[in-house]
């Protein structure tokens, strides 16, 4: 990468703006980013959407330990199995990974994703794996939890999929809501409301707005931005009942790495 490339990239990072100016990034993350289509958090798109993405994590990182925090049975052998499906460059998967006891598996289509995640978000206790959602699940083995974050979407039976997958306490995930059909041509499903849901037995459903701050039912913003359902087991409290406060504030920390996970 030339000089310039390199000060565009950093004049990108500075002020939070997409790092894709002209040459400015890999082939490799040309190959991740796919003209808009996945996040390289402080490489492609601004510092908002870093925030959205890592907001929903840790609502999923929340809602997981304070399960365990009440029912540590919950735990099988000593650990607790989490599946990140459609998990990009495994940024999600880092914070995760901070669970006590976790042990996380990353699935994406992309191998230049998981290719860059073992090299930038790797950790002990977190595997990748290249896959194919649409082939994976049907085989896939049971979790204890199932997560996803803005994956789902770009699969024409993405809900479907959601539905078929396996796990013992609980899944979390989001789609963007009631999102325009022309608005992103990587998404295959659209106008995604609370109906589209039917197929899930007992959801809760939270909001993210564009800040990422993310709400429950009861406090569902004028115009939200990602609808997050949750299905739980049936002797499980419903989320709304752990005594999380709602709304949770968005996420402002510092870049995820293996050291401040």
């Amino acid at each position: 990468m030339g000089v310039k490339a390199l000060l565009l990239r950093f004049l990108d990072r500075v002020l939070g703006r997409a790092g894709v100016g002209d040459g400015g990034l890999t082939p490799q993350e040309e190959a991740i980013y796919n003209k808009g289509e996945r996040l390289i958090p402080g490489i492609t798109h601004d510092s908002r959407e870093v925030t959205r993405h890592t907001s929903s994590y840790e609502f999923f990182r929340k809602v997981i330990e304070t399960d365990l925090a009440l029912d540590d049975g919950l735990r099988i052998h000593g650990r607790v199995e989490i599946v990140d499906l459609g998990c990009g460059v495994g940024h999600g998967c880092l914070t995760l990974s901070g669970i006590p006891g976790s042990r996380i598996t990353g699935v994406d289509v992309s191998p230049e994703c998981i290719a860059y995640a073992k090299h930038r978000y790797g950790a002990d206790n977190v595997a990748y794996r290249v896959c194919d959602l649409r082939a994976y699940v049907p085989e896939m083995p049971m979790f204890d939890y199932v997560v996803s974050r803005g994956a789902l979407e770009h699969l024409p039976n993405g809900l479907l999929l959601a539905n078929g997958t396996r796990w013992r306490n609980r899944i979390l995930f989001d789609v963007p809501y009631n999102e325009p059909g022309e608005a992103n041509p990587h998404h295959a499903l659209t106008g995604i409301t609370e109906d589209a849901f039917s197929i899930f037995p007992d959801a809760e459903f939270f909001y993210q707005d564009l800040d990422g701050i993310i709400y429950d039912a009861l406090r569902k913003p004028a115009k939200p931005n990602m609808i997050l359902c949750v299905c739980s087991r049936p002797d499980l409290p419903r989320v709304v009942a752990q005594g999380i406060p709602f709304p949770l504030p968005a996420w402002q920390s510092g870049p995820v790495t293996a050291e401040n996970r």
